[in-house]
């Protein structure tokens, strides 16, 4: 009876640390120097964003950035205390989602391997800390999977409302994401096909109308590339951020689906394999897709981790709970400089921060500022930057007649009498979101003829992404 009791004692302490340990090291390494690294672009538009009035964000909505409004909306209704908290919070939820997708496939074993592979790889601390709408895509695409799993495990009305839901609203977060991850999950769904197809189509509805919504919005994502078997080698490093850590997680991912192809009975073959669909299919098509048209962003598909990880997670166990520990580990220690990296100022990709300590010490009275203001995709962003890190008092932004996203515009609407608004100021400080070496790069002509002609360089400041120019009048 004693040995009974402690047997017990002992499966339950070992199931409450699987569904423990995952989330409580995501949280961990999460809330790690949440603010540490600065906001960057795409972070300052939420910022710019979420400070609208109702009226003027639909009005916004209307003009640009549809796709990512409900995630505007949400952040304005749940008013966080910090931006970046709602990502770190849908993280730790996803931790716990993938524990249970890998219970499902492989017990307790797979479960708590998988949530510990999420947990520790770089990639996850650094969406975990990033105000976009991206952490939430990952989560309801957890969900959406597990609901597949649960679906094709038993086909009900019940389990396909949960995946049409789970599907709807990770189409509200990501739009492109949630499209993508029904192509992923298509290969496995055909086994449900009385259920599947209707759950999934109405799943879509959502994504569909944000993409309709936004068909004539391209100028956001004019930026985008093509990819070319040149830079191929880079796309280990975009999606994981640390490419070590992504190619040994890659490596066990594929050595899970050959394990699941060689079980013999189909039925425990079966999650396996959509998992493999889930976790390699879209990436893969977005790939093939972004040689011909600017499409391929890594971000656009993180949504396929929670499969990788459990798929990983197969083969890791399938070689002993220790050499699974030891990946884990491994994963760990090598992603560890990928995690300092991404707690830096500019671990974000841009150095946003550094300008006050440029502007806020070293300004004078009758300085102003200017910003470029003909960027193709990104006009608004120097504003956002100087609005954000300068505090007051600071050179005052003379040429802005109406402020950022006040007419549903991202950028705000500038002087049209440029010398009368600039006048004869005795220094002028600019303000670059990148580091392109002319000063007056992305500014209309009248711009760069009237400062140009009366204005000379007195000093610069490079950081990343960042550039702080310094010009003085000419004597």
């Amino acid at each position: 009876m004693v040995t009974r009791c402690a047997e017990a004692l002992s499966a339950h302490a070992v199931r409450v640390l699987v569904w423990l340990l995952p989330p409580l090291v995501t949280a961990g390494l999460g809330a790690w120097r949440l603010d540490r690294a600065a906001l960057w672009a795409d972070e300052l538009a939420t910022w710019g964003a979420v400070r609208l009035d109702w009226d003027r964000l639909w009005l916004l909505a209307g003009a640009v950035d549809a796709v990512i409004t409900p995630y505007y909306a949400a952040l304005k209704v749940l008013d966080p205390v910090d931006l970046r908290l709602p990502s770190l919070v849908a993280t730790v939820l996803t931790s716990v989602v993938i524990v249970a997708l890998g219970r499902r496939v492989g017990g307790d074993p797979v479960g708590l391997t998988a949530g510990m592979f999420y947990a520790v790889l770089p990639v996850t601390s650094r969406y975990a800390q990033e105000a976009r709408p991206y952490a939430g895509t990952v989560l309801f695409a957890a969900l959406a999977l597990l609901a597949l799993l649960r679906l094709l495990d038993r086909p009900t009305r019940s389990r396909a409302a949960a995946y049409a839901a789970a599907v709807a609203v990770t189409g509200l977060c990501h739009p492109l994401s949630g499209l993508l991850m029904i192509v992923g999950h298509a290969p496995a769904g055909r086994r449900a096909w009385r259920m599947w197809p209707a759950a999934a189509l109405i799943g879509a509805v959502p994504a569909i109308g944000l993409g309709v919504a936004a068909s004539g919005q391209t100028g956001q994502v004019a930026w985008i590339g093509r990819v070319s078997l040149n830079n191929l080698y880079l796309v280990p490093d975009q999606f994981f951020i640390s490419g070590v850590t992504g190619g040994l997680l890659l490596a066990l991912a594929v050595a899970g689906i050959a394990i699941g192809m060689a079980k013999t009975e189909t039925g425990r073959a079966r999650p396996v394999l959509a998992l493999a669909g889930a976790g390699l299919l879209p990436p893969a098509l977005l790939l093939a897709a972004g040689t011909v048209a600017g499409v391929w962003v890594a971000r656009y598909v993180l949504f396929v981790l929670p499969a990788l990880v459990t798929l990983a997670a197969v083969a890791a166990i399938r070689a002993g709970r220790l050499p699974a520990a030891a990946s884990v580990a491994l994963i760990a220690v090598l992603g560890w400089p990928a995690q300092a990296d991404i707690r830096e100022s500019a671990g974000h990709g841009q150095a946003s921060d550094r300008i006050a300590g440029v502007i806020g010490p070293l300004h004078r009275d009758g300085d102003v500022v200017v910003f470029p203001d003909t960027h193709p995709s990104m006009p608004w962003v120097a504003r956002d930057i100087y609005e954000r890190y300068v505090p007051q008092p600071r050179p005052p932004d003379v040429l802005a007649v109406s402020p950022q996203r006040a007419d549903g515009r991202l950028a705000a609407r500038e002087c049209a009498d440029l010398p009368g608004c600039l006048g004869v100021p005795p220094r002028i400080w600019i303000v670059r979101p990148d580091n392109n070496p002319d000063p007056l790069h992305d500014m209309s002509p009248a711009k760069r003829t009237l400062i140009s002609a009366g204005y000379q360089l007195r000093d610069r400041w490079d950081f990343r992404q960042l550039s702080v120019i310094l010009m003085e009048r000419r004597a």
